[in-house]
């Protein structure tokens, strides 16, 4: 099983959640993970809703330049990510004018798990330009 769509009532209403299953875990998002996280997240996994479609994305008063625009940003794009590719993250910085970008090779969607060191070593860098 890859995922499947499920309707959950949020405050928002009814909205339609995604569910991956553990071929979709295995093969997209945790493909670069020890084993064990991998399992845990089987245990683990939620509902979730597209980023996109969230009502604080249509909310016109909160991504402002001066709210969200006044937040330095940093991305950090994860080179082996097999659920996004390269292109479609550097896409979305692009949607976030000045925003700094942090690579991290090797490492997979959950760059966390899949990279902890190397994440570890950007988010270092990232507190000292921003010290």
């Amino acid at each position: 099983m890859d995922s499947t769509t499920t309707i959950v009532n949020t405050e928002q209403g009814p909205r339609t959640a995604l569910l991956f299953g553990p071929n979709l875990l295995a093969s997209k998002l945790y493909d670069q993970c020890p084993a064990e996280d991998l399992e845990l997240a089987k245990l683990l996994v939620r509902p979730g809703f597209q980023f996109m479609d969230d009502p604080t994305m249509k909310d016109e008063t909160l991504l402002t330049d001066g709210n969200y625009g006044s937040v330095k940003r940093v991305f950090v794009v994860a080179k082996a990510d097999r659920s996004s590719t390269e292109e479609m993250q550097r896409r979305m910085v692009e949607l976030s004018p000045g925003a700094d970008v942090e690579e991290v090779a090797g490492a997979d969607h959950m760059a966390m798990l899949s990279k902890p060191t190397e994440v570890c070593e950007v988010l270092v860098r990232i507190a000292g330009r921003y010290d």
